[in-house]
């Protein structure tokens, strides 16, 4: 039929379409996302690190749980780990609406300010094994992360509160479910290479997961923030609550 597109120009149209969207996004509020990059990573990891070599109560070690029991260890797990490195900027790098990111910021910033209270009056500790000579990564893990501020998990806050913004994202663009899982899938990855690497007890991973869902329940559900996402109210126009006349 004459005008008739083809499937593969039809895919092809789409496609471009979507990645017109997403590099838009990306290049969206640059200099705020540069901020937070560097605000949120100095806020959150400053007294993180001071804490952790600087404690004023003594140390509660965490108990093991039957299922820390169950897990064997594996420093290989530490490669895991750390994607969490790469699973944390999908959510606030494709946002492109200054309110969506001051939201992602408020909930980093509640629970680290949570976690950092925890640490300072209750610190806690979570028995590490041997330290093993054959992986890298998992030396580096060690010597840059003691064993302190075990609960809550600051990791599993960050697995949790990341797959939920990037799902939020992923949404907006309409990608399939799928990835969203994919998502998840990931977190719940790093949610066991937290305990496969002896960092963290089951403890500390259900109130860490547990804080990054409420943050993200507060910053993007609650309504603490004046939002411009909405379109703003429309007048109503008087007439249309005045009675109709009839006229006779």
């Amino acid at each position: 039929m004459a005008g008739a597109s083809s499937p593969s120009l039809n895919l092809s149209k789409i496609k471009g379409n979507f990645s017109e969207v997403m590099t838009g996004r990306l290049r969206s509020e640059p200099a705020l996302k540069l901020i937070l990059l560097f605000g949120l990573n100095l806020l959150v990891y400053g007294p993180y690190l001071f804490l952790q070599r600087h404690h004023f109560f003594p140390a509660t070690v965490m108990p093991l749980s039957s299922l820390d029991h169950l897990i064997p260890f594996s420093d290989q797990a530490v490669w895991l780990y750390f994607s969490i490195y790469l699973l944390m900027p999908i959510g606030p790098f494709l946002m492109n609406r200054r309110g969506q990111l001051l939201r992602y910021a408020a909930g980093i910033v509640l629970f680290s300010c949570v976690a950092d209270v925890v640490f300072l009056f209750w610190p806690t500790t979570c028995p590490r094994p041997a330290m093993t000579e054959d992986n890298i990564g998992y030396q580096i893990l060690t010597r840059l992360d003691n064993s302190f501020h075990a609960f809550p998990s600051l990791h599993a806050a960050f697995a949790v509160y990341s797959a939920l913004c990037g799902g939020l994202v992923l949404r907006e663009l309409g990608v399939s479910i799928f990835y969203q899982l994919g998502l998840w899938l990931w977190a719940a990855l790093i949610l066991y290479a937290t305990l496969a690497t002896k960092q963290h007890v089951v403890a500390d991973i259900i109130a860490g997961s547990v804080l990054g869902g409420g943050a993200f329940i507060v910053a993007f559900k609650a309504r603490i923030f004046i939002s411009k996402d909405k379109p703003p109210l429309q007048a109503v126009d008087a007439s249309l609550n005045q009675p109709h006349s009839t006229t006779r």
